[in-house]
């Protein structure tokens, strides 16, 4: 028999038994699956039930009670989540499964420092060691705890070093917090271990561009795009480095590489237009401004490069009513 037959055999039994209102015996495995699929499927009701008959047969459950509880902050009833579990954290209070699941409801009750504090508390757990860091990281953020939270997060990128949201998430810590050359340390010892991660290379990029560092930012990327070819977000900075340097045809290059792959935006579209515009090439320059204007109508800044474009050739009237564009869109924003 396939497991779904025998969850689906395991269901009946069940629902037979609320229908008939008669005491059948369930395995406490089976009983834990049945909870957990009413849970996710939304059928609280029999979720409840099911919580009720575990409850009745295994009455000093801890793992029944967390899901009693998970129940009761879906509906959000969160106070009464957090009785549930001193209810019974009373007895069993060095459970790690508990001690994480007070943290967890202290932090729906935005009690972060109270909620790390018993994080703290958990002794070293393979099953809930980056679930603890997670939730760390979490309350130090909104802390604004900046040190404490980078340094949590250096922990969970080694563990998942490929990881795009907690890239992003220790980027912004280490902006918020203005410790930029710790966050290029750390990458740069990252990277020695982890040589082929373009995202990686694409963030300590970004930090050496925070610094004004461009022939290191550009080697950053360079190594980012060697990593992954088709790695868009590396693609344009390049195309912004190169024209800082005032190298326009390396930046249109690249900029131009970012449409082959399908992901251009209005932005990139108007880096290109005005690398174009740099180096003379006006009918280009136009071209790719009315292409932005055609997607993407309430990008003012077009419309603004478009009536300059006008201005040049003495056309004053088509100049206005660009400009005007601009000035309708600028005003409907503020």
């Amino acid at each position: 028999m396939s497991k779904e037959s025998k969850l689906i055999e395991l269901l009946d039994k069940f629902e037979n038994m609320l229908i008939s209102n008669n005491s059948v015996f369930i395995d406490y495995d089976e009983l834990e699956e049945i909870i957990l699929y009413y849970f996710n499927d939304g059928e609280i009701y029999k979720a409840k039930k099911a919580i009720q008959l575990a409850h009745n047969l295994y009455p000093k459950s801890i793992n029944i009670f967390i899901l009693e509880s998970e129940i009761l902050i879906q509906a959000g009833k969160i106070d009464e989540a957090l009785l549930l579990i001193d209810y019974i954290f009373a007895n069993n209070k060095e459970s790690k499964d508990l001690l994480f699941q007070k943290a967890k409801i202290l932090n729906k009750l935005k009690k972060y420092k109270k909620s790390n504090k018993f994080l703290k508390q958990i002794n070293e757990s393979k099953e809930l060691n980056f679930f603890i860091l997670d939730l760390m990281l979490k309350n130090y953020m909104n802390l604004e705890d900046y040190h404490n939270a980078i340094f949590v997060n250096k922990k969970i990128l080694q563990i998942f070093p490929d990881d795009k949201i907690y890239f992003d998430k220790f980027i912004s810590c280490i902006h918020l917090s203005e410790k930029i050359d710790d966050g290029i340390s750390f990458l740069n010892e990252f990277l020695e271990k982890n040589p082929y991660s373009y995202n990686g290379w694409y963030e300590i990029g970004k930090l050496f561009e925070k610094l004004n560092r461009l022939n290191e930012s550009i080697s950053a990327q360079e190594f980012a795009i060697i990593s992954h070819e088709s790695f868009a977000p590396s693609y344009l900075e390049l195309g912004k480095l190169h024209e800082k340097k005032g190298d326009y045809k390396k930046s249109i290059y690249y900029y131009k590489v970012v449409i082959n792959l399908n992901k251009e935006s209005s932005f990139s579209l108007y880096r290109l237009s005005k690398c174009y515009e740099k180096i003379g090439e006006y009918d280009n320059s136009i071209k790719f401004l009315n292409k932005i204007v055609e997607n993407d109508p309430l990008y003012e800044k077009a419309w603004i490069s478009i009536a300059k474009h006008y201005l040049r050739n003495n056309d004053h009237d088509k100049a206005i009513l660009n400009l005007n564009k601009a000035l309708e869109i600028i005003s409907n924003n503020y």
